[in-house]
C-alpha cells in the first residue's frame, strides 16, 4: 500500500506539475525583464546554441517587458520577482546599486569593449563599472516639424513659452519633463557660465550636472513652477504614440519633447505598432537645445534574485559580440555603445548618407549628430541621478502638475 500510495502521490504531483508550471527546470532558462521593442528576439536562439557550444548546457531564453524604468524598483525590490537580467536606465542602475539589488557581471570588462567616453559616463551610476554592461545609449531634446516650423528650433523656449502654444508637446515622462522644466528656470545662469551658450566649459558643465541632482525644496520649486506655466501652452503631454503621429503628419503638434531614438527611429523607414511598414519623414528634426540636456545609458544589469545567474553572465558577453550589439542597434533604433559595433554602425550610417544627393547636407549632419553625439552635443548634457529619500516628493509634485 506504501509503494502504492507513493506512486499515486508522483503522478498526481507530475500532472499538476505539467498542468500549472510544466514542470520546468530553471536552471534551463534565462529570464529578462527589459523595456517593450527593445531587443532584436531573433538573437536568443542563437544565443541559446551558443551558450550549449560553450557550456554544454541548454537554456531558452524567456522575455518579459515593462513600460516605465521605474516599475523595476516594484517588481525587484518589493516582489522579489523570478528576473534573471534587468535592463535598467543609469539613475536605476545607480538606484538598484544603493540598494544592494545586484550581482557581479564577471565576463565582460566594460572598459575593454565599449567606446571610451560611454563607458565614463556609466561610471556615474556604476563607479566600478562591476555591476552593469552598457546596452544602449541616447540623449534627450526636441523634434520638430521643419514643415510646420519654417524655422530651426535650438531652444527649450518651445516648450516653456507661447511660441507654439497649442502646437507644442511635453513628455510624459516625470524625469524628462522635470529635468527640462529645471535646466529651462536655470537658463540665465546657464548662459552666463557658457557665454551665452557658445562655451561649454567645465563651470558650465557642473552647473548642469547640479540641476539633475539638486531636488532640494527650492530647487523643485522651480522646476515645477517653469511646468505649471508650461501647461496652458502645451496641447499634450506626449506618450509613445505621438512619435508615429508627427512621422505619419497627423498631428497638429509643431515641436515636442523627444528621446534621440525615437526621432531617428522615424526619420528613417520605420515600423509602427502595427506592423504597418512606413517610409522616414524627412521634415523632421531633432535638436539637443542649446542650454542644455540629458544623455542616458541603459545597461543590463543582473538582479540580486536571479537563479540563472551563469546564463546570465555568458548572455551579457554574448550581446557584446559585434554582429549581435549591431542587430539590436537596427532593431531598438538606437546606437549600442560597444566599440566595434559603433564603429561599423558609424560608416554604414555616414556611407548611405553619402550617397542619397537628394537630402538637405544640413539634415544628414543633424541625423549623425542624433545618432553619434559630437563632443560640442555631450558637453551639454549632464546625466540622470537616483532621487534617493527624495523619490516620493518628486513623484508627488510631478503628480500635482501634471493632474
Amino acid at each position: 500500500m506504501k509503494k502504492l500510495f507513493s506512486v499515486l502521490v508522483a503522478i498526481t504531483l507530475c500532472f499538476t506539475c505539467f498542468s500549472f508550471v510544466g514542470c520546468t527546470d530553471r536552471s534551463a532558462q534565462l529570464k529578462l525583464y527589459v523595456p517593450g521593442e527593445y531587443i532584436d528576439e531573433e538573437i536568443f536562439e542563437d544565443f541559446e546554441e551558443w551558450y550549449y557550444e560553450q557550456t554544454g548546457k541548454e537554456v531558452e531564453v524567456i522575455l518579459s517587458t515593462f513600460d516605465t524604468v521605474e516599475q523595476i524598483m516594484t517588481t525587484v525590490e518589493r516582489d522579489h520577482a523570478d528576473y534573471d537580467l534587468l535592463l535598467p536606465s543609469d539613475y536605476a542602475v545607480e538606484q538598484l546599486l544603493n540598494k544592494n539589488l545586484l550581482q557581479k557581471v564577471e565576463r565582460v570588462d566594460v572598459e575593454d569593449v565599449m567606446v571610451p567616453v560611454y563607458a565614463e559616463l556609466a561610471k556615474i551610476s556604476d563607479p566600478t563599472l562591476e555591476y552593469s554592461v552598457p546596452y544602449m545609449y541616447g540623449t534627450f531634446g526636441l523634434m520638430y516639424d521643419y514643415s510646420k516650423t519654417q524655422v530651426h528650433i535650438d531652444s527649450w523656449d518651445a516648450i516653456f513659452t507661447n511660441e507654439y502654444s497649442g502646437y507644442s508637446a511635453n513628455k510624459d515622462s516625470l524625469r524628462e519633463a522635470i529635468t527640462s522644466a529645471a535646466i529651462w528656470a536655470n537658463k540665465s545662469t546657464l548662459s552666463s557660465l557658457s557665454e551665452g551658450f557658445t562655451d561649454y566649459n567645465a563651470a558650465y558643465k557642473a552647473k548642469l550636472q547640479e540641476l539633475f541632482e539638486d531636488v532640494s525644496d527650492n530647487a523643485l520649486n522651480r522646476a515645477i513652477n517653469a511646468l505649471s506655466q508650461a501647461k496652458q501652452y502645451n496641447a499634450i503631454w506626449g506618450g509613445e504614440d505621438l512619435k508615429f503621429n508627427m512621422a505619419a503628419g497627423t498631428s497638429n503638434i509643431k515641436v515636442a519633447l523627444m528621446w534621440s531614438c525615437d526621432a531617428g527611429y522615424i526619420m528613417n523607414d520605420y515600423e509602427d505598432d502595427d506592423g504597418q511598414q512606413h517610409s522616414g519623414n524627412k521634415n523632421l528634426w531633432y535638436v539637443v537645445p542649446k542650454e542644455g540636456s540629458n544623455v542616458y545609458i541603459d545597461s543590463f544589469v543582473i538582479s540580486k534574485y536571479a537563479e540563472n545567474v551563469e546564463a546570465a553572465q555568458y548572455f551579457l558577453e554574448y550581446i557584446c559580440k559585434k554582429d549581435v550589439a549591431i542587430a539590436n542597434s537596427k532593431y531598438a533604433g538606437a546606437i549600442s555603445p560597444v566599440n566595434a559595433a559603433y564603429i561599423e554602425l558609424w560608416y554604414e550610417i555616414t556611407d548611405e548618407l553619402a550617397l542619397d544627393v537628394e537630402l538637405d547636407e544640413d539634415w544628414k549632419n543633424m541625423y549623425i549628430d542624433a545618432f553619434f553625439p559630437s563632443n560640442e552635443t555631450l558637453a551639454r548634457c549632464g546625466t540622470m541621478r537616483d532621487y534617493g529619500a527624495n523619490d516620493a516628493k518628486v513623484s508627488l509634485a510631478w503628480n500635482n502638475v501634471k493632474y
